[in-house]
């Protein structure tokens, strides 16, 4: 297969590279890793919390009488000094009722204020124990009362587990939309295999029509077992099976690894693979699982783009990092996409994707791997049509195990 610059892939040789460097400017990463998933807190810690808080409103109704008694203790004292002062015996104790009478309501008015903070928070409380997590307090709240901060942390939780839970619903949805897709994946090439296999039984079948027959049944095995291969890698990826195993290693040998890996495929719609010229480069990386993952956005390329199209990778060393792209012609990524496609079971919604074969699980697998590795994968606008996948590893890292 042509790869251009006087360059090839096949089966025996691999790529053949000249000796002069092509540099470029570096663009930007694009969008950022996604956020750790927040977890809410169960229901016994909010049922602890309610006991607290209804522990709350007896101490409050304690404090106040404390405070109550207290207060009015002091103005006793105070009048007890004035006595001898000579003020008239009538106002004396008029001064003293209405002191006694303005500390009372101050310490109820305070009471009540309290009251209401405690209440609100409980009514937040509540709204967490019944499953209702859409709540905001007002702004003049936050600024007066007691506990300002708890108020905040509450509706900071509520917001969590709302987020929390619409990240459960939609993983719950591509979860039920993968079965699908499995399912119906699983049943077509066994279908077809069980009519070959019947067809080949048929004794007025001709050996020309058998052979047919035949080659037609091993693909659809080729099909099984690259499914299944799929889904072996993603229990073993959830389980934390797969370990990566790090070492110095030309950068190019795993490029031209994973370019072999998705030969066949791209030969057979006359697509051709172009690398384009870089210095080699031994960098700490797994070959193995990196070669995988890049070699699954080269599937995703080829799988998506025309008969006779190219599909170029390119190399950009920095610094600290080295960008590996991957560009095709094919039919693109929606810009609302460029985060989800990297999303476990996700699938895009268009007709030319719906038709495909897969599982939802290739670039996740990417993602995951280069992640492990301290880079990074994202989809970037392409300079035409058709997708750009940038992936990027540090020229060092610390090891790790996806």
């Amino acid at each position: 297969m042509d790869v251009g610059n006087g360059e090839k892939i096949n089966s025996d040789r691999g790529i053949e590279s000249p000796s002069h460097v092509r540099s470029k400017d570096c663009r930007a990463i694009g969008e950022r890793k996604e956020q750790s998933q927040i977890r809410p807190a169960d229901s016994g810690s909010i049922e602890k919390m309610i006991r607290d808080q209804e522990r709350g409103y007896i101490w409050l109704e304690q404090e106040w009488k404390k405070n109550l008694g207290i207060s009015t203790a002091g103005i006793a004292v105070l009048f007890l000094f004035l006595l001898p002062a000579g003020i008239p015996l009538p106002r004396y104790f008029a001064l003293f009722a209405g002191a006694v009478l303005a500390n009372g309501i101050w310490c109820f008015l305070t009471y009540r204020r309290k009251y209401k903070d405690y209440q609100e928070i409980s009514d937040c409380l509540e709204a967490l124990e019944t499953g209702s997590y859409e709540f905001r307090m007002g702004v003049d709240a936050l600024k007066t009362g007691i506990q300002p901060q708890l108020r905040e942390q509450l509706e900071r939780v509520g917001h969590a587990v709302e987020v929390f839970k619409k990240q459960l619903e939609d993983e719950k949805e591509n979860t039920k939309a993968m079965i699908t897709d499995i399912s119906h994946q699983l049943k077509t090439p066994v279908s077809a295999l069980g009519l070959s296999l019947e067809l080949l039984e048929d004794g007025q079948v001709t050996e020309e029509e058998k052979r047919e027959f035949l080659e037609r049944g091993k693909q659809e095995v080729e099909k099984l077992n690259h499914l299944m291969g799929t889904l072996v890698n993603l229990s073993r990826l959830e389980a934390d099976m797969i370990r990566l195993k790090p070492r110095n290693a030309s950068l190019k040998a795993t490029l031209i690894r994973a370019a072999n890996g998705i030969y066949l495929k791209a030969e057979e719609k006359k697509i051709e693979i172009e690398l384009k010229e870089f210095t080699d480069m031994d960098i700490l990386h797994d070959p193995r699982w990196t070669a995988e993952a890049i070699s699954n956005v080269l599937d995703n390329a080829v799988k998506y783009s025309p008969g006779g199209s190219r599909i170029w990778i390119r190399v950009e060393p920095m610094v600290s990092y080295v960008f590996i792209e991957v560009e095709d012609e094919g039919i693109g990524i929606e810009k609302s996409e460029y985060q989800n496609i990297f999303k476990r079971f996700y699938r895009g919604k268009r007709p030319e994707v719906e038709v495909q074969e897969g599982a939802g699980v290739g670039l996740y697998l990417v993602r995951k791997i280069f992640e492990e590795q301290g880079g990074n994968v994202c989809a970037v606008p392409a300079h035409g049509r058709g997708t750009v996948i940038r992936m990027m590893l540090p020229k060092k890292y610390e090891a790790g195990r996806v």
